[in-house]
């Protein structure tokens, strides 16, 4: 490296580093200086791409001009990579002049040597450009081709700058498609983005980019905001181009929304600014905007000339998609001034041109599937070759497999069965093990609740028979009442029998209403009443509802449990006065039996059959039980059921 390259390379460093500090124009300053020192062509070549780069923002023939130098030296330094930049930089100006096909062909040139080089990084750029020039030409299928073969290089190469570009052109393809609510989205994320970055030159594009979105949404106060937002960031970054183009995009926002005396006002503005740097896209946009605003104020001599230019210019540029707005305008002007052979001419040039659009995109389309059909035929027929030399090799070496093949599988098929029928032997005895133990089971249960009926239904019972016998020896005189007495006592005797009975038939009947129950409640303290001094009472609300059922197995269940406490009552408590209460709160059904017995004292007396049956009755179908006891007060026994018991 000789001593003038590294002076430069120092320079470049130093350069590079008071980017930040210094305005465009301040660099467009000092570049103009250094380059009339006797430099390097490899030098040159840099600064005249630098210079290139930073006219785009003032004046795009000087930033072509500096391009075009840039290139020259390039060729003389014979660095293949920085003729691949000089390229690019050159391509850049014409792009952003508006002559796209000037623009591909260095771009393409550009491609072919950083392919070469293996440039991954460059190469993205390049496809990023190819991307952008065919979505000018509205090109959407190639465009969305060359963002996604450049989007990953970026994101691996942590370029975010690039990066957040590519994304924010695919948001354009999703706006073209339309599918304005996932191009919003896009360009959100590339607007914050380019904020976290510095990126405020592109960021103008962004808010363009949004505005135009919520305007197809309809939303004009919004697009509106972002139209004007991004006006304002272009005047305070000094940028004119993106100045030109920020007012183009919002005058054809005015336009759409008819707001013509403020069309006219944004497309002068903007006029000036793109002329002022040669923006022949923008000028001819904002020369067709103006035309449109004179066109609706029947300013037929003002329009006439803009709308011809800017159609000259769209022709000129390869934009067919625009130079049809300028032909559609022409068409009622030429009319309106009395001129009926022009603006039947200018329909005639509009469906032609319309016309060859859509050739075109026909053409296009058919060369894509054309070249995709031959591309998949050549792919079969690779294919069906493998295909063929796969057979031979499978035929040659098949024989020798088979064997061997059908032997493993004779032996898996003998090891499966073996295993099967072992499994089947295994399932036989579990099965005949689970049975036996099931039948035990529900043997034990029965077991359990014949015991159980047997206490507390036929145990209570001759209890009432034993009371009332007990009871006889104070009757006086004993002769004239013992017949009635006897009477009773036998009547209450067969009752037990016709309760086991009802035992029996409730278990096999499916359901019981509370009528029922109530009714073999009542029943039994009737009868008890009869057999005995103690008093005892029936209360029940009204708000009951007697159509309700339950299970006859429940309704069992509760009806041992109340037989049980009054049982208890008479047995234990010395009771003078038992009463039954069956209330309703709140979906809940509740039995309570009270008595003004002698009472206990729950911690110390030893719970029975009669207290535990209680407690498991209730848990078996899911009741609460509580038992309240104060000796020398009496006994309270209260079993609530929730709604789900009933129905």
């Amino acid at each position: 490296m000789n001593f003038r390259l590294l002076s430069f390379l120092l320079f470049l460093i130093f350069f590079q580093h008071s980017l930040h500090a210094q305005s465009p124009r301040q660099i467009i300053d000092s570049l103009r200086l250094r380059i009339q020192e006797d430099l390097p062509a490899d030098q040159l070549a840099n600064m005249y791409g630098e210079l290139g780069w930073q006219y785009a923002v003032f004046n795009l023939d000087s930033a072509i001009y500096f391009g075009e130098l840039a290139v020259e030296k390039a060729k003389e330094s014979k660095d293949t990579k920085i003729l691949a930049q000089s390229y690019t930089d050159l391509g850049s100006g014409f792009l952003q002049k508006g002559e796209l096909d000037e623009a591909m062909k260095l771009y393409l040139l550009a491609r072919e040597i950083r392919e070469e080089s293996q440039d991954s990084l460059g190469l993205a750029k390049v496809y990023n450009a190819l991307g952008y020039i065919f979505q000018r030409k509205y090109e959407s299928d190639s465009a969305i081709y060359f963002f996604l073969k450049a989007l990953p290089i970026f994101e691996k190469e942590g370029a975010l700058l690039n990066a957040a570009a590519v994304k924010n052109n695919l948001g354009v393809i999703y706006q073209n498609l339309p599918d304005y609510d996932k191009a919003i989205q896009m360009y959100q994320e590339v607007a914050e983005l380019r904020k976290e970055l510095g990126d405020y030159r592109n960021l103008v594009g962004t808010y363009n980019n949004l505005g135009s979105c919520y305007k197809y949404l309809g939303d004009y106060e919004q697009a509106d905001q972002y139209f004007q937002d991004a006006i304002s960031l272009a005047l305070e970054l000094d940028d004119p181009l993106n100045q030109a183009i920020s007012y183009r995009i919002y005058s054809f926002f005015l336009q759409e929304i008819g707001d013509i005396e403020k069309l006219e006002s944004v497309a002068k503005k903007g006029l000036i600014v793109a002329q002022s740097i040669n923006a022949e896209f923008e000028k001819a946009g904002l020369e067709l905007a103006l035309g449109i605003a004179y066109n609706a104020q029947k300013k037929y001599a003002e329009a006439k000339p803009l709308l011809l230019e800017a159609a000259e210019k769209f022709k000129e540029q390869g934009s067919e998609e625009d130079v049809l707005f300028s032909y559609f305008e022409l068409i009622p002007l030429y009319a309106s001034i009395g001129k009926p052979d022009s603006s039947r001419y200018y329909a005639n040039l509009y469906q032609e041109t319309f016309r060859n659009k859509l050739e075109k995109e026909s053409r296009e389309r058919t060369t894509e599937l054309e070249t995709k059909y031959q591309t998949e035929l050549k792919d079969l027929q690779i294919a069906e070759q493998q295909l063929e030399i796969r057979n031979k090799n499978l035929q040659l070496f098949g024989s020798l497999g088979l064997a061997l093949i059908l032997a493993i599988v004779g032996y898996l098929l003998y090891s499966q069965q073996k295993l099967k029928n072992k499994q089947l032997k295994q399932e036989g005895e579990l099965k005949a093990a689970l049975a036996q133990i099931e039948t035990q089971n529900k043997l034990q249960e029965q077991r359990l609740l014949i015991s159980r009926d047997l206490h507390d239904n036929i145990g209570a019972q001759l209890t009432f028979i034993i009371s009332s016998i007990e009871n006889l020896k104070y009757f006086d005189p004993i002769k004239e009442t013992l017949t009635p007495r006897y009477e009773s006592i036998a009547n209450f005797t067969k009752q037990t029998i016709r309760e086991l009975r009802d035992t029996i038939w409730a278990m096999n009947s499916g359901s019981v209403s509370f009528e029922n129950l109530i009714g073999r409640v009542h029943n039994f303290i009737q009868q008890g009443q009869d057999s005995t001094q103690v008093k005892l009472e029936f209360i029940q609300d009204s708000d009951v509802d007697l159509s309700a059922k339950m299970p006859s197995a429940t309704s069992i269940q509760v009806l041992r449990i109340v037989q049980e406490a009054i049982q208890n009552a008479l047995k234990y408590g010395e009771a003078k006065v038992i009463q039954v209460l069956i209330t309703k709160d709140s979906g809940s059904l509740t039995f309570q039996i009270k008595d003004d017995g002698k009472g206990f004292d729950k911690e110390k007396v030893q719970l029975g059959n009669g207290l535990s049956n209680m407690q498991k009755r209730a848990d078996e179908i899911g009741g609460k039980l509580e038992i309240k006891a104060q000796i020398g007060v009496g006994t309270e026994v209260i079993l609530q059921l929730s709604s789900g018991t009933f129905s």
